[in-house]
């Protein structure tokens, strides 16, 4: 996406972060009042991945810790 003004405070990358997040919380929740189960199957795709990957050095530990919560953050229920 092209900045439509300069990023004078370097905020383009958060504000997209936001963005994007937010709207994949939304179809997460949409697609799981039809599908209970989505949730636990996104976290699941996930670990296979990571399991996948030889956690032989501190950067593919980090890697794999910082995939796990980042997905965590996207597929967890709505907090009332």
């Amino acid at each position: 996406m092209e900045d439509e003004k300069p990023d004078k405070f370097a905020v383009a990358y958060g504000a997209q972060k936001l963005a994007l997040t937010k709207v994949i919380q939304a179809l997460v929740e949409n697609a799981s009042t039809s599908d209970p189960g989505i949730r636990d199957r996104i976290m699941a795709s996930v670990e296979a991945y990571l399991a996948t990957i030889e956690p032989k050095s501190e950067l593919e530990q980090d890697f794999a810790e910082r995939a796990r919560a980042s997905v965590a953050v996207l597929v967890r229920p709505p907090t009332s």
